[in-house]
């Protein structure tokens, strides 16, 4: 039996290799406006809480708790987590923190959780790729062995018309920080090896953002495998950029989906966030 775990930060994921050996179950997040608490388990309307947020004075997250953790690694099987990265939040420190609850439980209980150094979509893809090798028949150990060269193969983009609520809640410093709530500017960012959200820099313009999306899945220098695109209430843009990425990478694998509740919350409307996966060196 095997039980893979993420937070909520994967958004809402498509088991398309379901097995009844196979459970995936994902803990959620805390959101918080001035007027609302929101459970991020899949339930939340994101019109109603984007209304919220731009009413709101206050906005803040919770990460699922170390208890949390530990009921979901407590359901039979060996357990393969996924977090967003610990430079954004405190849930691979969770995540930890419930894997030594429960091996002390249940001595000889497998677990392993990885700090993704990523987010969203990109989480999507790790455990996709996760579910394939299962199917493939590898075992735990070789599987484990396996992963942190996925990670290093997944890569993320941000493009994001406003960067408040990342600002406001200290996931990225107001020096670095790109505010660009009028002019129709975008910023557009990356996740840093030790993951961080790092700005690449500012267009103008529709056009010139899904250049510059593209742009940076060239500059990995390697094939684009597959990509996943979420969004924060901005279909038509997202699947434009879908059109430009598989007329630039005929091969790879595009999918278009609407973001969950913690990333709209941090992307905030019209937000994109881009995880892709690229070939072995």
């Amino acid at each position: 039996m095997w039980n893979i775990v993420t937070d909520s930060s994967c958004d809402d994921i498509r088991f398309e290799e379901k097995r009844e050996d196979i459970l995936y179950q994902s803990v959620p997040f805390y959101l918080y406006t001035d007027q609302k608490e929101y459970v991020d388990d899949g339930t939340v309307s994101i019109p109603e809480m984007m209304a919220d947020l731009q009413k709101s004075k206050t906005a803040r997250t919770s990460c699922p708790s170390p208890a949390a953790f530990a009921e979901a690694f407590r359901k039979p099987g060996d357990v393969i987590a996924f977090t967003i990265s610990s430079e954004l939040s405190g849930s691979f420190q969770s995540a930890e923190t419930a894997r030594l609850m429960v091996e002390e439980e249940e001595p000889g209980k497998r677990i392993t959780v990885f700090n993704t150094r990523t987010d969203g979509p990109s989480i999507m893809l790790l455990i996709r790729e996760t579910a394939r090798m299962i199917l493939d028949g590898l075992d735990y150990a070789e599987i484990i062995s396996r992963i942190p060269t996925l990670i290093d193969r997944t890569f993320i983009v941000y493009a994001l018309s406003s960067f408040n609520n990342l600002i406001r809640n200290g996931r990225m410093s107001r020096l670095t920080g790109f505010l660009a709530n009028t002019l129709g500017f975008w910023g557009v960012g990356i996740a840093s090896p030790e993951g961080t959200i790092q700005i690449k820099g500012k267009v103008r313009g529709t056009k010139k953002v899904l250049d510059s999306i593209v742009q940076d899945l060239r500059e990995k220098g390697r094939a684009v495998q597959e990509v996943v695109i979420v969004h924060c209430l901005n279909q038509p843009v997202a699947e434009a950029l879908a059109s430009a990425i598989r007329e630039a990478f005929q091969s790879a694998s595009v999918e278009v989906r609407p973001a969950g509740g913690l990333d709209c919350f941090y992307a905030e409307q019209n937000g994109m966030i881009i995880g892709y996966r690229v070939a072995a060196h």
